[in-house]
Formats: C-alpha cells, sequence, structure tokens
C-alpha cells in the first residue's frame, strides 16, 4: 500500500515489495507467486466464500454463502480504495468459478447428475462474480446505500423465480 502511494502499481516490481517489506525474494514467493496476488489476497480479505449449507426451508436444499466483511472494509476503507481501483483487481471479480472448489460443492455430488453439478458450478460463478461486482461498485461509489439494504438486494437478486434451474443452489449474501 505504501508503495501505491509513491507511484503507479503498474510500476511497482516484487523487487520493490521485498525491499520495503524487509523480506527476502524466497519469502515473497514462499508466500504469493507474482504481486497480483498481493492485491488478490487484500481483496479477498473483503468478502468469504464461507461454505455450502442447506436452506432453512429445505433439507435437500443448498446454499452457497458469500460473507461480507464490512468491519473489514470499514477499517481498511482507504487502503481498499487503492486495491479495488487498480485493474488487476478486476481479475479477481471474475475469478468466481475457480473460487468453487470441488470440496465446497462435495455436499452435492450425490444429490445432482453430472450435468446438473457442471450447471450448479456455472450458476454460482455467474452469481459469485454478480455479488462481487455489485459489491465493488458500491464501495468504489463510497457506499450510498446501507449495508444491509445492499445486502438484501443482492439477496432478492439472487433469489431463483420460476428457473428450469431454481432447484439447483444458489447464492446468499451476509453481512459479517
Amino acid at each position: 500500500m505504501i508503495l501505491m502511494d509513491e507511484k503507479p502499481y503498474d510500476k511497482i516490481t516484487v523487487s520493490d515489495i521485498v525491499k520495503k517489506a524487509g523480506i527476502a525474494r524466497q519469502t515473497f514467493y514462499r508466500n504469493f507467486n507474482d504481486k497480483n496476488e498481493v492485491l488478490w489476497r487484500c481483496a479477498r480479505d473483503a468478502d468469504d466464500l464461507s461454505g455450502i449449507e442447506q436452506s432453512a426451508d429445505s433439507k435437500k436444499h443448498y446454499q452457497l454463502v458469500l460473507t461480507v466483511n464490512y468491519n473489514y472494509i470499514i477499517r481498511r476503507r482507504k487502503e481498499l480504495k487503492k486495491i479495488l481501483s487498480t485493474p488487476v483487481v478486476e481479475n479477481y471479480i471474475s475469478r468466481g468459478i475457480k473460487e468453487i472448489s470441488p470440496a465446497l460443492l462435495n455436499p452435492l455430488k450425490k444429490s445432482l447428475s453430472k450435468e446438473e453439478y457442471k450447471i450448479c458450478r456455472y450458476k454460482l460463478c455467474y452469481q459469485i462474480t454478480g455479488c462481487r461486482r455489485v459489491l465493488l461498485d458500491w464501495f468504489l461509489e463510497d457506499m450510498p446505500l446501507p449495508v444491509d439494504s445492499l445486502v438484501s438486494l443482492i439477496n432478492a437478486m439472487n433469489t431463483p423465480k420460476d428457473m428450469i434451474y431454481s432447484n439447483l443452489p444458489g447464492i446468499i449474501v451476509r453481512i459479517n
């Protein structure tokens, strides 16, 4: 974050980061693949795909939970503005499908066909990416809606309405 005060992100090198942090280059690469991953991890702390859980209304229906870490967002507002304003974070927003790991969706494997399972992954990817995009726009626009109103709006948009795949899990957003 300090380096981003000094020069544009695209001009910052791994050498700059390790020098400023006072760590060895090997230490950096033990923890990160590249400098973009540093930003992705900071952005990722603003929300958390905490897992799959059963819906309150049905023991056979599941939902993926995306928790918004509101206290973290408020506490790190200045730093997050820098991070979330960089183009590289767009890649993070679009990484929804990679984050839906097989372990996260394991509870669904027994109850879904292979085709339904794939469709479920794509549906959740679409919803995660959309949720994160809305959260990002809300944050970058200086949070014009109260967070609970925003979360209610997102959850209303994620509620299946007479869809072909309405029986497949959706996503629910919560505030932490």
